[in-house]
């Protein structure tokens, strides 16, 4: 007999709402109920997703509408052409064919679910992962001459987080194609993606100790100033939050030897943080420290770990 889950997601529409924990991602619009039902079919797959909704609370759908896809609290987001002379933008997705399900739940099993303890899962896995066979994303370009003509581009990617839910990529036959490569990109991808979908709910949030480890009240003339004082992200109005996520993105995207790289400290990006050319005080590598052991001895999750593993090592 088929065990039949239901979730009905009550609905309430505040201003400045943003999505948090899963008890609070209730939200669809409206005021209109919105139920899935698990499983989704009878296929031999079926039950591992009511396996994983069991220990993790979060909806795996390779049935979903575009409302599921595209709605978030300040707006669709389905890739549309905009009034000119606006471009196209976005990330299109396409529900997953059947056939492939089995093998793109082994895939996300080996690159996301066994690399986490079941605890931290359950806690920050968003409420849903829509299988795709498609996760596209959009952009434009232009041609000016003889007639400006701006034209839809979609570029193929792994993962894609949007408001309470993951777009999960490889849901069609290239799932038993891809290559080595393929395979290690998508790790990286959806795992970034993950880390990018905590942050932007803002489940973990700066310690104490992280914030005071850096001087935010002055401006940062240059990105230099502001490796200067431990400080990663943006030196253009830095912050304590923003620069705890780039702290985290930088572990979970990159690999100790990326991070521990030469590389001149006018550059921008989170490669070669570790360094003494950008690290000049010592105090990104301290700070680096606070964050990656707060997430070790708070949910067993060594994030640098993942950024290796997503390098291939």
């Amino acid at each position: 007999m088929k065990n039949y889950l239901n979730i009905f997601l009550l609905i309430a529409i505040f201003a400045g709402v943003s999505s948090c924990k899963k008890a609070e991602e209730s939200l669809t619009p409206s005021g209109v109920n919105m139920i899935y039902t698990l499983p989704q079919g009878n296929n031999s797959f079926d039950q591992t997703i009511v396996n994983y909704y069991n220990n993790y609370g979060s909806y795996l759908l390779y049935k979903f509408t575009e409302r599921d896809a595209y709605w978030t609290p300040t707006g669709w987001r389905r890739p549309t052409p905009s009034d000119a002379p606006s471009p196209w933008t976005g990330t299109d997705v396409a529900a997953a064919d059947p056939n492939a399900v089995a093998a793109q739940l082994d895939l996300l099993d080996k690159s996301l679910f066994k690399l986490y303890p079941k605890s931290f899962l359950k806690e920050f896995m968003p409420v849903k992962l829509l299988l795709c066979s498609k996760v596209d994303s959009i952009y434009t370009t232009y041609v000016f001459t003889p007639v400006y003509t701006p034209t839809r581009n979609a570029k193929k990617i792994p993962a894609f987080y949007s408001y309470d839910n993951i777009y999960i990529n490889y849901g069609d036959a290239t799932v038993n194609q891809m290559s080595a490569a393929e395979k290690l990109f998508f790790l990286a991808r959806v795992n970034q993606v993950f880390f990018q979908s905590i942050n932007d709910r803002g489940l973990i949030k700066a310690t104490n100790d992280f914030i005071l480890s850096a001087d935010y009240s002055s401006s940062n003339a240059s990105q230099a100033v502001a490796y200067g004082k431990g400080i990663v992200g943006t030196y253009i109005s830095s912050s304590a939050t923003t620069d705890w996520a780039a702290y985290v993105m930088a572990m979970v995207t990159l690999s100790e030897a990326d991070l521990n790289r030469s590389v001149p400290n006018t550059n921008t990006s989170l490669v070669g943080i570790l360094n003494p050319t950008k690290d000049t005080n010592g105090l990104i590598k301290k700070r680096y420290n606070l964050v990656r052991n707060y997430f070790i001895n708070t949910y067993q999750v060594d994030p640098q770990v993942i950024g290796n593993k997503s390098r291939g090592l």
